[in-house]
């Protein structure tokens, strides 16, 4: 029997009660100067768990430890440290969304990807547009990629993923585990 091909794709959505401060060891400077300008302590959680989010991911993907990866946001538009975050060195494409008290990352091993999560604060059809628009812009747009609605264990959320066809998703729930603190 033929083992699967392993997804092209992988997300990871966790609620903020995983934001555990120790979890600070892991940002680089700017980072953690990030961190610190936020005043409210959700934003900082949001913040905190989606940085070591994907530097768990990534860390896991390239065989190292996530205080050891390098995460580089510069915006290739306008040089600002504010783009969509990516790993150095490695084709690894990344996209990280936070709303309300969960967190998403999502990783892609082959073509672009992008992560958008929602609150619902209108009609489920209005948000469920917003994020599928906001899914295909973090993935850099185009024609080439598909965009869909994915389940999310939190009620009233909704999560789109964009990333290139004949891409497989796999999404890994905080029950699940993305390793955190256990390295």
């Amino acid at each position: 029997m033929d083992n699967p091909a392993p997804p092209s794709v992988r997300i990871w959505v966790a609620t903020l009660a995983q934001a555990d401060l120790r979890l600070r060891r892991w940002l680089d400077p700017r980072e953690m100067g990030r961190f610190l300008n936020y005043e409210s302590p959700a934003d900082q959680a949001r913040f905190l768990l989606g940085a070591a989010m994907l530097r768990s991911a990534v860390g896991q993907q390239l065989g190292i430890r996530p205080e050891d990866v390098t995460v580089n946001r510069e915006c290739e538009s306008c040089g600002a440290w504010h783009g969509r975050p990516r790993a150095p060195g490695s084709s690894l494409q990344l996209s990280v969304s936070h709303a309300g008290l969960l967190v998403a990352v999502a990783m892609a091993t082959a073509g672009p990807v992008g992560i958008d999560l929602e609150r619902m604060r209108s009609s489920p059809a209005t948000v469920e547009s917003w994020t599928h628009k906001e899914a295909r812009f973090k993935a850099g747009g185009g024609e080439d990629l598909i965009v869909h609605s994915l389940p999310l264990p939190w009620p009233r959320h909704l999560m789109a993923v964009a990333h290139q066809k004949n891409g497989t998703v796999e999404v890994s729930t905080s029950r699940q585990r993305l390793d955190l603190l256990e390295r």
